[in-house]
């Protein structure tokens, strides 16, 4: 079973979550210095909190898993409606469940990628106009996007 390149996307994953990138901090080391206080305010009127993002990071990794090993009852549109949930910002286990969820999201991802070879890059993604090449790509560079955001955000707040 040929996987060189799905080991890489997961090689990619596994840097930016928890390793040493080369563009700056893991998302891990990140959110280690974010308290829950911080992780649940919002920078500004119209900016995301810390947790909004998490859940969202979440939301997309959930979402490529399903895409991976579909499930009933979670089409497009169910990812589409959680994504940007409206959070209990008052509540520390709103933060608390976000980390979990984004831990677990990340050792889940890497499981149902590891079940493959490359052959499936090249297939569609069901209800997408792209293939599992860009989703699991793209995953990385969302990762990597959203962690920018994170620093930018705990900077604000500090």
């Amino acid at each position: 079973m040929e996987n060189k390149q799905i080991q890489y996307i997961i090689s990619q994953l596994k840097d930016t979550f928890e390793g040493n990138p080369w563009h700056g901090r893991s998302i891990r080391s990140l959110l280690s210095e974010v308290s829950p206080e911080m992780g649940l305010k919002k920078p500004s009127e119209n900016s995301h909190s810390i947790a909004e993002l998490v859940y969202h990071m979440v939301t997309w990794r959930e979402f490529t898993i399903s895409r991976l090993k579909p499930e009933e009852g979670k089409d497009a549109a169910y990812f589409d409606k959680i994504d940007w949930r409206t959070l209990d910002h008052t509540s520390i286990e709103t933060w608390n469940r976000g980390l979990q969820m984004l831990e677990e999201s990340q050792q889940q991802l890497i499981a149902a990628m590891e079940q493959f070879n490359d052959s499936i890059l090249s297939e569609p993604v069901n209800e997408r106009k792209y293939n599992f090449r860009t989703l699991l790509y793209g995953v990385v560079h969302h990762d990597i996007y959203h962690a920018g955001q994170i620093a930018y955000a705990w900077k604000l707040l500090q």
